[in-house]
This record gives structure tokens, sequence and C-alpha cells, in this order.
């Protein structure tokens, strides 16, 4: 099986695994995407590690992919801290616990973005700049309000705690939507591309807890989870890619645009 027709295999695999356990039960639902999410964050891991090495922290992608490392390490221990809850000890996770780990992992990804994109910079227009900023804008404004508006009698420390995966999403849809922007001018390559699709599936993903969680109508192997798995699957298949197109040549500080292509 080729490499694009195992990556779509994997993407309707997830959906369709994730959707027929739903219909069997909340239980099913619960083991299957929590299983599911073991070789999908560590799978990440370790091609992340893989293409670290490579790179040996040279040049301003070396030190992009050192961030990407630490930023998957604190997803994959925030994943198996929840697996171990949920499967091992049969306990509801504590959610502060675990978010501590995920919110850690959003400054990393963030400076792998700058890294990463730091060599295009001057391909990045001031329009660039502005429609990121308006994208960044029409998605934080409603959230924030729907944060307040279901939640008017709230302390200022739990409005705030309530926004703050909103806050942290925003610091890093910036960079993707500029990476998206650079990729239909033709300056990004599959990498970066499935990388920016990543990011914004996940905060998508982000969002649709954060309603259903606002009417009580989320449980563990809800179906948004399915958005969640895809953002770990692509960011896989990007690194993916990445680590066979630098594996057939000798590693080098790649610090121009033409290496990106």
């Amino acid at each position: 099986m080729r490499r694009a027709e195992f990556f779509l295999f994997c993407l309707l695999a997830v959906c369709i695994a994730v959707l027929i356990s739903n219909v069997a039960g909340k239980e099913i639902a619960n083991l299957t995407t929590d299983l599911i999410y073991i070789p999908a964050s560590g799978g990440l891991l370790i091609l992340s590690i893989i293409i670290a090495i490579k790179f040996r922290g040279i040049g301003d992608h070396g030190k992009a992919y050192l961030f990407f490392v630490g930023f998957v390490s604190f997803w994959v221990a925030a994943e198996f801290l929840w697996l171990r809850s949920e499967i091992v000890a049969h306990l509801s996770p504590f959610p502060m616990e675990i978010d501590w780990l995920y919110l850690a992992g959003y400054p990393f990804l963030f400076f792998f973005s700058v890294y990463y994109l730091k060599p295009l910079r001057s391909s990045i227009s001031r329009k660039m700049l502005v429609c990121a900023s308006l994208v960044v804008t029409a998605f934080l404004v409603p959230t924030i309000y729907t944060v307040y508006s279901f939640n008017p009698n709230a302390s200022l420390s739990e409005i705030m705690w309530a926004a703050i995966y909103p806050v942290f999403d925003v610091m890093v849809l910036f960079p993707a939507v500029l990476g998206m922007m650079l990729f239909f001018n033709g300056k990004v390559g599959l990498f970066w591309s499935l990388t920016s699709i990543a990011i914004i599936l996940n905060i998508a993903a982000d969002s649709g807890f954060f309603f259903l969680d606002i009417d009580k109508s989320y449980y563990s192997g809800n179906p948004i989870n399915i958005l969640y798995l895809w953002s770990y699957i692509l960011f896989a298949f990007g690194i993916y890619s990445h680590v066979k197109f630098f594996g057939k040549s000798k590693m080098k500080s790649y610090n121009n645009i033409e290496d990106l292509r």
C-alpha cells in the first residue's frame, strides 16, 4: 500500500472505528478511542524523536524539531495519564492535572512554528499578517464571549480558566494560518501543510469539546475525538514524509526557502 493510500486508510479507519463504537455504547466508545490514542500519539513521538536526531539541533529547523519533541512529549504524557486513569485504575481522570500537561505543550508547538517559518519570513507579507490576525480575532472573540455568557455568575478566575484553552489555541492558530497561506502560495511543501491542518483540526476539536462541555453532553469517546486523532495522524504523516525525504540525502542546516519545497 502506497503512503498516500495508507494515510487515507488510517483517517477512514479511525473515523469508522469511533463512530461504530459510539453506536455500540458509550463504554465501548470510551475504550475504543482510548486504545486508538496509544499508537496515534506514541507513533508521533517516535517519529518526532527520529527527525530531531537527524537534524541534531542544527539551524532553525533543527531547533524547531527539538521544540516539536517537547510539544509531543507533554501531550503524550497527558494521553497516557488519561489512559492509565480510565483503563487501568478505572477512575475519572483529574482534569486539572492532565490539563497542565496539555497546556505545557502549547509554548513548544508555538516556538516550533516560529523556528520552522523563520527562513520564510521574507515571504510573509503584511497582508498575510493582517489576514491571520482577522482569523484569530474571529475565533477568539465569540469564544470568550460564550465563556462569559454561559457563566455570568462565575468568578474571574473561573472565567479565566474556562478561556485558557481558546487563548492557547490562538497562540498556535496564528502561525498555522500563515502556514496555510504560504502553502497555497507554493512556498511550503507537504510537511508544513499537514502540520497546519493538524493544528487547525485540534483547535476545531477544542472548540467542539468546549461547546459540548457547556451543555454537559460531552463524554469520553465522543465522536469529537475523531478530530483529535486525525490531528495526531496528520502530524505523524507530515513527520514521516520529512524523515523519508531527508533520509535520501546527507543532513544539513536547511535555512533557505528552496529547502522547504
